[in-house]
């Protein structure tokens, strides 16, 4: 007996070679790599054909799978015709559903409110509070609005605050109504934010690792009072190190330390150093916060089991990446003034690279990222320099970060890298950073390094090479000696020197890579503005000296001079002139600043130096701007400019000046010291 016929399958007939019959199947896209039979055929470089239908492979029906709801509407007598099949399903009662129809109702706003409805019970039934986050959010919208009054908002406070009293817990883990926690607990009255912290302080530990729910715990923090704030940081006892490791907890931690007085601060630090201060409330007296004092007076032991503690929980710490806060880096400071040379280097290290970036915007990360480019070795510093590539210009604006650039102008020996990574960058907003308040320190440094006059003890303070903790040193008052492991010194040669004559490396970085002529063309161009500014004065002083070894005057005379031409030039404009918003600007020679630079200059300058053809700045100024001219500036601020030639330090432009100042000074018109009367007088006996 012949087996029944199947549609997809070969007909086969005694005695007859099989007929391949088409495989009739619904409309669809033809998929890459199937050939007109919808069948997998081989690809360059694949293993064996797949054989198609037809050809003695056993093949899907089409009854089953994916279109076996569809039924079959098939016609054996007609192989090569493929009708569409019916879009029909089996509804709940066992009838037939037109899916056609159910898409047609679906577009209708019947059937759209409908659905609505749906989703909202649902949402209902998920959320127990959702009525409630409803209502606060419609209010919540209303308070955050620019132009409501004060009155109206607090009236909305209240009552959001009324509606979610005694649910807050629950309710500041979502992340709409922590949001509207936020709102209350900016603009609500005193009694009712010590209500919220009543309710949520037992829960803030718990709160502070959730993902919405600690920006509320760092609300309560900024807005919180002395009490407060008290009573949450002494939940956070105990757990101050786990918290930093946690990505939620760690911003709250941060912010618990910078609203923390001096006192506070000791005591969340000093989590790191034992598990006695872990466990123990109180043991920080006042005066002896810092690890150093702590170890002054303990035994060998003791220092060696704080630097192991501290160790272990600042690597997981280091090795997650979390280095952006205040606290961590000042528990890595505390950690490196106790830790030998071999330890640092260990630090240093790991915060190589782009690490070491992200913590530049603190003073004590300053201070690690100083103490990393001192004790580094080549290889480190230039990792360093290569992670602040696409940085420098926002590093060299910042107050501390500015000094990690400072130290690398120091100790830096491959200074093409240098060059290449932080000089170009500094070339490319130079004119920004010259009159930058903190900007201007990076270019002052190379001209006139370690001036006090721009450099103030604190900063020198940080740039002094940093030595490691000798222990031969290390004696504990009445503890006895120190272990010989304790004893161990590293050999590898002075910290914080580099190998580099120090001369020569600054010559490199300012005149070899091109900032020399640069920083001369900037103070030409922009010799007024530079002037008016209260920073930028000091940049266009040195440029105009030549640089504090001369040099400027060895490598672009011409441009020291053309800086000279265009100060002077300055003073032939009128004494009104008008800026670009048509405002009234002060001449160069009545400004506080232009004027007292102008005649620091005068006064300092000197001829340039032997084997360059010039001349100074107070030559160069008396005969192109104030010869002949003295009268008219010997009042206000100018009066200074022109008393000034009677002191200067160019003997020929002194004594050229002489005869003119005198006449004023007979007249009463201007002022002289008691020097130039005293040289007056013995020049006329």
């Amino acid at each position: 007996m012949a087996p029944p016929f199947r549609p997809g399958t070969p007909a086969r007939t005694p005695n007859k070679r099989p007929v391949s019959v088409t495989k009739p199947s619904p409309k669809r896209r033809k998929i890459s790599g199937e050939d007109d039979r919808g069948a997998r055929t081989k690809s360059p470089g694949s293993g064996a054909t797949r054989k198609p239908p037809g050809s003695g492979a056993r093949t899907k029906s089409p009854g089953r799978g994916a279109l076996s709801g569809l039924g079959k509407s098939y016609n054996s007598k007609s192989p090569g015709k493929s009708p569409t099949p019916s879009l029909k399903m089996k509804g709940d009662a066992g009838g037939d559903v037109d899916m056609k129809g159910v898409a047609a109702n679906n577009k209708s706003p019947a059937d759209r409110k409908a659905r609505k409805e749906l989703a909202e019970v649902r949402k209902k039934k998920r959320k127990p509070n959702y009525d409630l986050e409803k209502d606060v959010v419609s209010l919540w919208e209303k308070t955050r609005q620019r132009n409501i009054k004060k009155d109206d908002r607090s009236k909305l406070v209240t009552e959001i605050l009324k509606k979610m009293e005694g649910k807050l817990p629950d309710m500041a883990v979502n992340h709409i109504m922590a949001r509207a926690l936020q709102t209350c607990v900016k603009y609500c009255t005193p009694a009712q934010r010590e209500s919220i912290y009543n309710e949520l302080r037992p829960h803030c530990l718990t709160l502070a690792k959730d993902t919405y729910a600690y920006h509320l715990v760092i609300k309560m923090m900024e807005h919180a009072n002395k009490n407060q704030l008290q009573q949450m940081l002494s939940l956070l006892h105990g757990n101050v190190v786990a918290l930093l490791r946690h990505p939620n907890g760690s911003p709250v931690l941060e912010q618990a330390y910078l609203s923390a007085n001096a006192v506070q601060k000791q005591e969340l630090l000093a989590e790191f150093y034992s598990p006695e201060f872990r466990l123990f409330k109180g043991m920080i007296t006042a005066g002896k916060g810092r690890v150093v004092d702590l170890l002054a007076t303990e035994p060998a032991a003791k220092r060696r089991a704080v630097l192991e503690h501290m160790t272990l929980a600042l690597q997981p710490i280091l090795e997650k990446g979390i280095v952006d806060h205040s606290i961590i880096h000042r528990a890595i400071v505390e950690y490196l003034s106790i830790s030998k040379k071999s330890m640092i280097q260990e630090v240093v290290q790991q915060l190589s690279g782009a690490l070491l970036v992200r913590m530049l915007h603190t003073r004590d990360g300053a201070k690690v990222g100083v103490t990393c480019v001192m004790h580094g070795s080549n290889k480190d510093r230039k990792k360093i320099v290569k992670g602040m590539k696409g940085h420098v210009s926002k590093i060299a604006r910042d107050e501390h970060g500015s000094m990690v650039l400072l130290s690398i102008f120091d100790v830096m020996d491959d200074t093409q890298l240098a060059t290449k990574v932080i000089i170009k960058e500094i070339m490319k907003d130079l004119q920004e950073l010259v009159l930058h308040k903190n900007g201007r320190r990076v270019i002052l440094y190379l001209l006139a390094p370690r001036v006090t006059r721009y450099f103030p003890p604190d900063i020198l303070a940080v740039l002094e090479p940093p030595a490691p903790v000798d222990s031969t040193n290390w004696k504990p008052e009445g503890k006895g000696a120190i272990d010989k492991d304790e004893e161990e010194e590293d050999e590898d040669g002075v910290v914080g020197v580099g190998k580099k004559d120090p001369l020569l490396r600054r010559f490199q970085l300012l005149v070899t890579s091109g900032l020399a002529k640069e920083l001369a063309d900037v103070c030409r161009v922009h010799a007024r503005e530079l002037l008016h500014s209260q920073w930028g004065t000091d940049v266009i002083f040195e440029v105009a000296m030549g640089g504090a070894n001369s040099e400027l005057w060895k490598a672009a005379p011409s441009e020291v001079t053309a800086v000279h031409k265009a100060i002077s030039s300055l003073v032939a404009l009128p004494q009104i002139s008008m800026d670009v918003d048509d405002k009234p600007e002060e001449h160069v020679m009545e400004g506080y600043f232009s004027s007292r630079t102008i005649r620091r200059l005068i006064l300092e300058s000197q001829l340039p130096p032997s084997g360059v053809d010039a001349e100074s700045f107070s030559a160069i100024f008396w005969s192109t701007a104030i010869k002949g001219n003295c009268k008219r500036w010997a009042k206000g601020h100018s009066a200074k400019v022109v008393s000034a030639f009677g002191a200067c330090a160019d003997e020929h432009t002194k004594l050229a000046a002489k005869a003119e100042l005198q006449v004023l000074i007979d007249e009463g018109t201007l002022q002289m010291g008691p020097a130039f009367s005293h040289q007056s007088s013995e020049k006329a006996q």
